[in-house]
């Protein structure tokens, strides 16, 4: 072979396997040399399938040879957030009291990414049940960012991050409660979409009510791939859309001149963001200008109490689930999580009305103002730091600040992406975020992949 298929995007993958370029032995076999060589120092994957990969990998390529269907993802290795439960692999949420849980079942999103094909390599690293900050005192230690060894991966989703960027995996699957996938995608030069609330189910899973199933991936074009494998409807899940699912992938490439991008410029201003955020995300939108969009300034309120009525919301959940293992259990339980947990015992009944009464109130105000102003998307910084954090301490980036611009999309249901726009002084990437309207997923996609076309910020990968 020519080049390491894993330096190809996913995209490019699939097509030179369906071409007969590489089998789905080397396509795999080369994610799984790279995780051998890297793993031990960024501790992206907690699980790796070595065996079970191969073994599916050999099927795929007997598929492809016998003209059977082999479907879109064929011969892809994805990695999974070690989150989501996997049929006959270890399923840890990095927790000790999980050490050991080998699910009998996959959670639905993975039955489908299987039926499209896709091979699961191994599961990613991420803060203990996916909610506190990275500690040493987790059963695995967080990642590292691999365009700079020296500073932490960010967000829940981290080893999903380091995995993608670090060329692991094809593409990896993360969650997203507060910003815990778009946030590593930012810092990690990768696009990560939330989808529209229940466009993917998490059938299976045991997440809270505003966490959503993402992909982190290259290029715009592998996120619109992963997520037609990823959505669709599930009737055994009550928060599952019932609406058909576009095909993304093939319906990318379209003129955007004329849409309205909204710039909340006030709002902006008055984050606590780094000279880094600022300065790509003026270069993003002068990007989109030159391509046709029309930047409109807009009046954004009602973020920072969406943002704390989403965290109250997911720490009320996490401890009624589990008040029960923690009363039991408490040693089990890192500290960082113990003191997470218990934060959710003091909130009543009628602070978690509050805190949804407050997400609807946000999510009909957000719907209205991207209707009224005749608005295809709202343009904001993924996060105001470019830095990442180099210890495991407390600081700004731990303590729900990072998620000022992403928490509340959770809360609200609205698609969000978070796009690659550059460098920091670090070497930490920075990533920009659109959010659109209700189930339309298909506009922020189409407005990454022409923005993706336009620049190169794809086709860097970190030396490591």
């Amino acid at each position: 072979m020519s080049q390491e298929p894993r330096l190809l995007s996913l995209s490019e993958q699939a097509q030179m396997f369906r071409d007969g370029e590489f089998t789905a032995v080397e396509l795999v076999q080369s994610h799984l040399d790279e995780i051998n060589r890297l793993n031990p120092k960024l501790h992206s994957f907690i699980t790796v399938d070595e065996g079970d990969a191969i073994q599916q990998a050999r099927a795929i390529d007997g598929a492809r040879v016998n003209n059977l269907n082999i479907g879109p993802l064929a011969g892809i290795a994805i990695g999974v957030k070690d989150s989501i439960p996997t049929k006959n692999l270890r399923t840890t949420n990095n927790s000790r009291l999980l050490e050991a849980w080998v699910p009998d079942e996959d959670a639905s999103v993975l039955s489908r990414l299987r039926k499209a094909g896709a091979i699961i390599i191994g599961k990613t690293n991420l803060n203990e049940f996916g909610w506190s900050r990275p500690s040493e005192a987790d059963m695995h230690p967080p990642p590292w960012n691999p365009w700079n060894t020296e500073r932490m991966s960010v967000g829940s989703s981290s080893g999903s991050g380091a995995a993608s960027a670090a060329r692991m995996s094809a593409a990896t699957i993360g969650t997203d409660g507060g910003g815990s996938a778009r946030l590593p995608a930012g810092a990690h030069n990768l696009y990560g979409i939330k989808p529209t609330h229940g466009l993917v189910s998490r059938l299976g899973m045991d997440h809270n009510g505003h966490s959503e199933i993402s992909p982190l991936c290259r290029t715009a074009l592998d996120t619109a791939l992963m997520l037609g494998c990823m959505a669709g409807y599930e009737p055994d899940d009550d928060m599952s859309w019932p609406g058909k699912i576009p095909d993304y992938a093939n319906n990318l490439d379209i003129d955007i001149t004329g849409w309205r991008i909204g710039v909340p410029r006030h709002f902006i201003d008055s984050a606590p963001n780094e000279s880094e955020v600022t300065d790509a995300f003026d270069n993003f939108l002068d990007t989109l200008h030159m391509l046709g969009c029309k930047l409109v300034d807009i009046e954004l309120q009602g973020m920072a109490e969406a943002r704390a009525a989403n965290f109250l919301v997911l720490n009320s959940e996490a401890y009624q689930r589990h008040q029960k293992s923690l009363r039991e259990s408490w040693y089990d339980y890192g500290p960082i999580t113990r003191v997470y947990l218990l934060q959710g015992a003091f909130l009543s009944a009628g602070d978690m009305l509050n805190a949804s009464e407050v997400g609807r109130a946000f999510r009909n105000y957000f719907s209205s103002l991207i209707v009224d102003q005749k608005l295809k998307a709202i343009a904001l910084p993924t996060s105001p730091f470019a830095t990442a954090e180099r210890s495991r301490r407390p600081s700004e980036h731990s303590r729900g600040i990072n998620a000022c611009y992403t928490a509340p999309f959770n809360i609200a249901g609205h698609p969000s992406i978070s796009i690659p726009a550059g460098f920091g002084e670090a070497g930490i990437p920075v990533g920009v975020m659109l959010t659109g309207e209700l189930h339309d997923d298909l506009s922020l996609l189409q407005i990454a992949h022409t923005y993706d076309k336009a620049t190169d910020w794809s086709s860097l990968a970190p030396l490591i």
